[in-house]
């Protein structure tokens, strides 16, 4: 009798554990795939993510060809009065003119904003249909300084000091200037967004290992760490609704790759943050 018990109780046990096993494998399948499943609904909202981006950047293209064509015409006509504007300085009565030379400085001024306005125009239609750009000398300090000149009104309406400490004698890059200088333009104005009012705003250029370093830094409020990594997605963006297209530093990463360079964040909360713009300088050998 007591070594049937003892079989029976052995059938039991391994019974019992015969169905936790099976349990246990249940279990950890049902794991495995409840995981895998989580995994697929979070790809297939990346993929529904991207899309919905990608029919973002064909409408922005659509409307970029039409907004491009709508600037152009009054940006020829402002061109073509400011000729005659000039021709009309040109003549004895006004050249006489004890403000003449304000003049004639204001109407430079104007073709200059104008050209640049253009190519901005012209810009916008490259992103639509992906046009490479254009490569030529390039002087980073130069561009950096009409930058900060053509945002200097800005800064100060909002008590934002721009200090620079430009490294003297930096080489020249490969690029295209009025791309380049849309970067800066977009990566300082952004500075300023984040500040607000009251702040620091520090630019900085340096060569390190052939490459031209650039840096601006503000005092703001700094950009969380989870969000660091989103920056320079299209359509993310940090700001208040409305007031941004989270564009500005997707197209500017764009613009830094095709040029063979990099833009970097830095950015720790409460405290400011950094952007490092890396573009490969052009040595006499490379020339």
């Amino acid at each position: 009798m007591t070594g049937l018990f003892a079989t029976r109780n052995a059938e039991i046990v391994i019974t019992v554990c015969g169905f936790l096993a099976i349990i246990l494998a249940t279990v950890l399948t049902t794991q495995m795939i409840v995981k895998r499943l989580r995994e697929t609904d979070s790809r297939m909202n990346e993929l529904n993510a991207q899309l919905i981006q990608s029919d973002k950047l064909a409408a922005l293209g659509k409307m970029a060809a039409g907004v491009a064509h709508e600037i152009n015409n009054p940006l020829a006509v402002i061109l073509q009065k400011t000729g005659w504007m000039e021709d009309l300085l040109e003549e004895e009565e006004f050249r006489e003119s004890e403000n003449y030379h304000e003049y004639k400085e204001s109407l430079d001024k104007i073709e200059d904003h104008v050209e640049r306005a253009r190519k901005v125009v012209h810009n916008m239609l490259g992103y639509a249909r992906k046009m490479e750009p254009r490569l030529e000398d390039v002087d980073v300090n130069s561009t950096l300084k009409q930058t900060i000149d053509l945002l200097k009104n800005h800064a100060i309406i909002n008590n934002i000091e721009i200090t620079t400490e430009l490294s003297d004698d930096l080489p020249i890059i490969a690029g295209d200037q009025s791309q380049l200088q849309q970067v800066f333009l977009n990566l300082i104005t952004n500075a300023i967004d984040a500040i607000g009012s009251e702040g620091l705003i520090e630019v900085t250029s340096r060569e390190v290992d052939s490459f031209i370093n650039v840096d601006i830094t503000d005092n703001g409020p700094g950009i969380p760490e989870d969000k660091q990594k989103k920056v320079f997605d299209p359509f993310f963006t940090t700001k208040e609704t409305g007031r941004g297209t989270g564009l500005g530093l997707w197209v500017s990463y764009d613009i830094v790759a095709k040029m063979g360079g990099s833009i970097s964040i830095k950015s720790e909360v409460g405290k400011g943050t950094t952007f490092t713009v890396a573009v490969p300088a052009v040595t006499p050998e490379k020339k």
